[in-house]
């Protein structure tokens, strides 16, 4: 028996006029900014470059430059700043001028690309998503945080000065001659009683009245401590007032300002020669300690 002919019309498996399908799959075609990064990775190897060199002599991060070449679209900067960045890059290679403008995006491929970067802002609104100089909400947090600060610096200002703690006006310096005076006596009172300052209330007299209020024993006692030693002695020196001495193998003539009251210590004990005193009038050593001397405040107690 002949064999049987497949059965249906032969127009179904083949036509005239048709050729057959290619058996492989249809090359995409090629990137413009791939195809510009390979020009460009291919001149900068020309030229004995790499990236950190490149990047160092154009001032171009080697990022950016990277991006370019590996054709990575989305680690390229802004449409904007990336046209003054291909210039600079033809230039500094010699590239023919406008043959790496193939990786600007296109004017609706940026706006597409804009488009897909605010639309999760516009969908889900965050104060972390908030871009400060692109996005009108981050136009209106900066401006209202702004205002903020200059309204608190604004009251801080006024605060300072209504406690008196802030000058208004600027200070002129003291003339030559008023610097040359000696401190005057109110300077001293705040040195005594630093909670007067500011100085207006020194002035109008409230200090000299706390100090005529307070007890005699309350004032801290100044004077001058006058030593005249003939001999090399180790001199030993505490006050109240913070004043420390410590000297060994000392001679001749010491005066001391202090205040408050003060231990003074001498070894070997003054001799016959020997001068110790207090605002002129000789100081009697601590009884059975003939090197040792005390304020006489102190060596009035019993």
């Amino acid at each position: 028996m002949p064999p049987k002919r497949p059965r249906g019309r032969p127009g179904r498996w083949w036509r005239p006029g048709q050729s057959a399908a290619p058996s492989g799959p249809a090359e995409a075609p090629a990137d413009p900014l791939l195809a510009a990064g390979q020009r460009l990775r291919l001149r900068r190897e020309e030229r004995g470059l790499s990236l950190r060199d490149l990047a160092l002599q154009t001032r171009i991060s080697a990022a950016v430059l990277e991006a370019l070449e590996r054709g990575w679209r989305d680690r390229l900067p802004e449409a904007t700043y990336l046209r003054t960045m291909v210039p600079l890059i033809e230039r500094h290679l010699e590239l023919p001028p406008g043959s790496l403008e193939t990786a600007l995006p296109s004017s609706e491929q940026h706006r597409r690309f804009q488009g897909q970067k605010r639309e999760p802002l516009l969908r889900r609104f965050t104060p972390g998503s908030i871009d400060v100089f692109t996005t009108w909400q981050g136009t209106l947090l900066y401006g209202l945080l702004t205002l903020g600060l200059i309204y608190a610096v604004n009251l801080q200002q006024q605060q300072l000065a209504a406690r008196g703690l802030l000058a208004l006006r600027p200070i002129s310096p003291l003339p030559a001659a008023d610097q040359a005076k000696p401190p005057r006596p109110d300077q001293a009172l705040l040195q005594l009683y630093p909670e007067l300052r500011p100085l207006e209330l020194a002035a109008r007299g409230q200090g000299v009245g706390q100090l005529r209020r307070a007890k005699p024993s309350q004032i801290p006692a100044a004077g001058v401590l006058e030593l005249q030693l003939s001999q090399p002695s180790q001199l030993t020196l505490e006050s109240a007032s913070g004043v420390r001495t410590n000297l060994r193998n000392s001679s001749g003539s010491i005066s001391l300002p202090l205040s408050g009251s003060f231990r003074l210590s001498l070894n070997p004990p003054p001799s016959a020669g020997d001068l110790v005193s207090w605002n002129g009038s000789p100081l009697q050593p601590v009884k059975g300690q003939p090197g040792q001397f005390s304020s006489p405040a102190d060596a009035a107690r019993p």
